[in-house]
């Protein structure tokens, strides 16, 4: 998915961005659940990530947009 959104000039910059967000991301959940779950008990860490989980499928749902079977010009330009 994230090799299509970005335009083919910047695709490779895009991507890398992308990856370092993810990696990072992955890496403060990972760090930061062990402490979490000290502070504030297991149910709630797991009702918060749980709530971000809802949270990011309402933004899929709405803002990410559709590419099945569109071209890569197409998803270009809805995109732009």
């Amino acid at each position: 998915m994230i090799s299509e959104v970005f335009p083919l000039r910047l695709r490779g910059r895009g991507l890398g961005v992308a990856v370092l967000v993810k990696f990072g991301a992955n890496a403060l959940v990972t760090f930061a659940f062990s402490p979490l779950k000290a502070w504030l008990g297991a149910g709630i860490v797991f009702y918060v990530f749980g709530v971000i989980a809802i949270l990011s499928l309402f933004f899929i749902f709405f803002i990410v947009p559709e590419t099945k079977g569109l071209t890569l010009e197409e998803i270009a330009a809805k995109c732009l």
